[in-house]
């Protein structure tokens, strides 16, 4: 058996980013940009009232005090998507709606709420500030301004700031299309009636739940029998990944690795000293991924987290593909031993700024439900001397962003 970091860096050894493409600004949210992002132009690319009102020059209202006013003539109307024609005229405003464009020579905008006005004529009764409710050209993006590096991923927040340089697509890195195959005979579909021996396929939704925000498609096979043809129905597909569950152990029916390997699969990995997930096996045939992960419902959740996730973020271009770990330390009545590196749900506090990390109760590999109410995973280095162990958190939203 290799160690957990041991098997982590075969894994992201063996995968490589996957190939730049544009792709519309309306379908690339969660996807990460090849390219950097730069405006080529301002926006907004004019002078713009940030108000409905008069535009002015600040200068003649200088004497309004409260007691004075002034009173000028006004001319036009201008909305928003108005080009300019307004020329200046000295002494006379020009009404302006939000949004429209503020004719050169004008340095102000006066609010209507803080005039009197009829069809002719409008009065002021305070002085303004130079460029009051006046929006600069560029103010909110400025041409040559970087706004995105090559590598951030695009979040529903940032598509419409690319819209408003007038990007109608961008370059990313491609996302992988995946396969995923659930064994074993005693897999029945949710919804379905369970018949003794049956057990209702869980994996596959927990995989495809997992794996889907950082996949381009996802095809599945259920219920695969454990038999080394009907693996072969695995082994042709094209996808860039193959996930499977189950099969991988050392049972009379565990042939997923045999039927891999028959199918020009290298071997790269299998049995890690960890626990749960210590049967997962990973394989590549030329730039094709195959991660077989254990059949216990736990094993799957924890090895997908760890292993598979890592590997798509790494293939769609992520900066911070590898998971960040940070110091805890275990509650009392935590204290678990074993064998091998423990990587186990759990909850943490965080008392006067130090992680407390307590596992989940459940203690059973096929216990999917030690998933609730956790905060993430716990990593407990292997206890093969005196010394406490090392203890580490990830939480699910590092391990699980997209």
């Amino acid at each position: 058996m290799i160690s957990f970091k041991e098997a982590t860096q075969i894994i992201l050894d063996n995968v490589s980013v996957l190939p730049k493409v544009e792709r519309s600004i309306g379908d690339v949210v969660g996807y990460c940009l090849a390219e950097d992002v730069v405006s080529g132009i301002d926006v907004i690319s004019y002078r713009n009232s940030a108000m409905d009102g008069f535009a002015v020059c600040a200068a003649w209202l200088s004497k309004c005090d409260g007691s004075s006013v002034v009173v000028l003539p006004y001319r036009d109307t201008l909305f928003a998507g108005d080009a300019q024609v307004t020329p200046f005229e000295e002494g006379v405003a020009v009404k302006v709606m939000t949004g429209a464009p503020v004719p050169d020579g004008y340095d102000a905008v006066v609010r209507f709420e803080d005039t009197t006005y009829d069809d002719k004529q409008v009065t002021f009764h305070q002085a303004v500030g130079d460029n009051a409710y006046v929006r600069a050209s560029g103010e909110d993006v400025e041409a040559g301004q970087k706004l995105f590096t090559a590598g951030d991923r695009l979040g529903p927040l940032d598509i419409g700031l690319v819209a408003s340089i007038g990007l109608s697509e961008v370059t990313v890195y491609s996302k992988p299309s995946v396969l995923i195959a659930t064994t074993g005979n005693e897999l029945v579909p949710p919804g379905d009636v369970l018949p003794p021996g049956a057990v209702y396929n869980s994996n596959l939704y927990t995989i495809e739940a997992m794996v889907s925000p950082l996949s381009r498609s996802v095809r599945h096979l259920t219920g695969v029998d454990d038999s080394v043809e009907q693996l072969q129905t695995i082994m042709v597909s094209d996808a860039d990944v193959i996930v499977t569950s189950g099969g991988v152990s050392a049972g009379e029916r565990d042939l997923v690795i045999e039927a891999a390997e028959a199918a020009g699969f290298e071997f790269l990995l299998h049995k890690v000293r960890i626990k749960p997930g210590k049967p997962v096996y990973f394989a590549r045939r030329g730039n094709q991924l195959l991660f077989g992960l254990p059949g216990n419902p736990l094993s799957t959740a924890v090895t997908c987290a760890i292993f598979v996730l890592p590997a798509f973020k790494k293939m769609t271009g992520w900066k911070d593909y590898r998971l960040s770990p940070m110091p805890a330390r275990l509650s009392p009545d935590s204290i678990r031993k074993t064998g091998r590196m423990l990587i186990w749900p759990g909850s943490f506090t965080n008392p006067g700024g130090e992680i407390i990390a307590t596992f989940s109760p459940k203690r059973s590999s096929a216990a999917l439900s030690a998933l609730l109410g956790s905060d993430g995973l716990i990593f407990q280095s292997i206890r093969d001397s005196a010394e406490p162990p090392t203890i580490k958190v990830v939480p699910w939203d590092q391990i699980l962003s997209s």
